[in-house]
This record gives C-alpha cells, structure tokens and sequence, in this order.
C-alpha cells in the first residue's frame, strides 16, 4: 500500500515534471522537458547524440515510480506517447518478400501458448511505413506449430530444441535467425512487445550512425484484462490499464549482423528465462553502441516464466559468465560458431 509519504515525495520529485510534460508540453520543451526525461529520482540521464534518446545512468532496469505511486498517470503517459509514436495493426497478408531487406526483424517463439500477443506483436511489426523490411520468426519446439499461422510474408523457420527437458533456449533461436537474416541491420524484438508504426525506419537510420544500439526509452506494461481487450477487438482500445513502466532494459536491440557475429553471437549456455540479454549486452559494449533508448514499447501480459515466476532467472549462470572478462567470452563463442 502507498502510504502518504510516498505520494508527497513522488509529487515533490517525479509527478510535477510528468505532470508539466502531460499538460503543458510546450512550456515542458522551454525548459527542456519532455517524455523522454521521466525518470526517478535516484536516476541520471544524459542525452544520446545520435539516438536523440536519453542515457540511463543506472545499472539495472527499474519500475517507473510515478507510475507505480499514482497508477493511473501511467495510462496519461501512455496517451501522450502514442501521439506521437502512433500503433497500427496489419493483419492483411502481403504479396511478396522483400530480397534485399533495409532491416530484419528476429522474432523467436517457444510454441503456440503465446501465440495471442504474438500475432499482435508481429501484426505492429508488419505494420512498418517508409523502409523495406523482412521479419524472420524462429519457432523452438519439438514439432513445427505454428506452420500455416503465420502470414506468408513472414520467413518461418522451425528449430527443434536439443534438451526440451531444460527449457526454451532463446540463444540458440536468435543465433539461428541471425544467420538467416538478409540483411545486415538486424532488430531484435521480443514477441510480446507492440511497436510503433515508424519503430524501424528510425532503427535503420541509427544503424547508419553507428554498429548497435538501445532502443526502448520506456515499455508500458498492460495487465491481463487489457491485452485480453486488445487480442479481441485486434486494435488498441480505450481504456487501457498500464500496470507498470520500465525503463533502462536490455532489450530490444539493434545491430549489424557482423556486430552480431564479432563478438560471439548468443551463448547457448543458458536455458530457460533470463541471462542471455544481459550478458549479451556486456559484451555488445566491446563495439561502439548508442545506449540512449528513445522508442516507446507496448508489453502485452502473459504468465511468467517458470524461472521468472520462482526469482532463479539464471543468476547463479550470470554470475559465473561475468567472472569472465568479455573479451575471453567473446572469444570463446566464436570459437564454437565456428564449429557449427
């Protein structure tokens, strides 16, 4: 429960900026404000030259707290946000494939039992303006399930998983799309997040900058009732409750594919929910890499993890890699794709 002292100190340090951001915009940008700046108080952020974003001087991801105190001005944001980052669905199919891709978008799934908020993550996705696009879905199962689900514009590739009885390995997805990808500009993207309408032209015009880069400012999570709305009526609708906003995570990404490659690829060695981004990243900081995250996400809700749900998520593994310098981990990856 909230108590009054939390309200005051949050109206004191976080609300009165998101309110001048929400309700005077304009004065807000005189004094160098917009949504981009909302943050804790505990928080430093420093604006991203090439990105336009906001740098996050904190280590880990955190919960919003102005969200989390008042939870109704998570939805205000949320609001405010979609007007300038609009989201669209498209559900229609396409005629052809794109040979010579500006970007490749990597979605990797471990079945059906998400397939809900999958097909409305992938139907923002398909419903990119202003860029030549391919989205590549890698499915991890022990049988092909999603075979004739998907829309024929989508490169569908089915991966069986080597140790079902460990669990989804996301690694050894990624690494398998990477390597299909037609393009050198990959986006990585989870598949329960919904994206703006102009998420990957802005992606192929940072990776024009430079080899990698962040790209969430903030990732807006809806509770089940809302996504259940959302999957129902195909369209984002009214009345949406933002359970928490999230900022600073390691993910989604976007790289070039020889980035992807020069410094190892996904390690493998992790199986079941949580790690990989994150060791992922600490290596990606060996390249150049633009870490102010500037897009909007949408999360659609689903039941956790297994090992999210019962708080291992791959620590003990984590903390055994990161004994490591990324240099020796780097080179130790590539030595093992080259064996594959």
């Amino acid at each position: 429960m909230v108590t009054l002292k939390e309200q005051l100190g949050c109206w004191l340090n976080e609300r009165w900026q998101t309110e001048l951001v929400l309700r005077s915009p304009k004065l807000a940008q005189l004094l160098g404000l917009s949504w981009l700046d909302l943050c804790n108080r505990s928080e430093v952020l420093q604006p991203d030259l090439i990105t336009g974003g906001r740098i996050c001087q904190w280590q880990f991801s955190s919960q919003l707290t102005v969200s989390r105190v008042f939870p109704g001005v998570g939805l205000g944001i949320l609001q405010h946000v979609l007007q300038l980052y609009p989201v669209k669905l498209n559900f229609e199919s396409k005629s052809n494939l794109s040979n010579k891709p500006d970007c490749s978008i990597l979605f990797v799934v471990g079945g059906i039992e998400r397939f809900p908020q999958f097909e409305l993550a992938l139907a923002s996705a398909r419903a990119q303006v202003d860029v030549d696009y391919e989205i590549i879905v890698v499915e991890q199962s022990p049988e092909p399930l999603l075979t004739n689900k998907l829309p024929t514009d989508v490169r569908y590739f089915h991966q069986v998983n080597p140790q079902p009885e460990k669990g989804f390995n996301k690694s050894s997805a990624l690494n398998k799309a990477a390597r299909e990808a037609k393009s050198e500009k990959l986006i990585i993207l989870d598949a329960d997040f919904v994206v703006p309408i102009n998420f990957v032209i802005e992606c192929n015009q940072v990776l024009g900058k430079i080899s990698s880069a962040r790209l969430a400012r903030l990732i807006f999570y809806v509770d089940s009732q809302s996504t259940e709305h959302i999957v129902n009526a195909q369209e984002l609708v009214s009345g949406i409750n933002v359970e928490k906003i999230v900022e600073n995570t390691p993910t989604p990404l976007a790289l070039h594919k020889s980035t992807y490659w020069d410094i190892g690829g996904h390690d493998q060695d992790f199986w079941g929910w949580g790690g990989e981004d994150t060791e992922f990243l600490d290596r990606l900081r060996t390249c150049k890499i633009s870490e102010g995250g500037w897009l909007p996400f949408i999360h659609l809700w689903h039941p956790s993890a297994p090992k999210k749900a019962n708080g291992d998520r791959n620590n003990q593994i984590l903390v055994q890699k990161m004994t490591c310098s990324s240099q020796v981990r780097i080179n130790t990856l590539k030595q093992k794709n080259e064996m594959l």
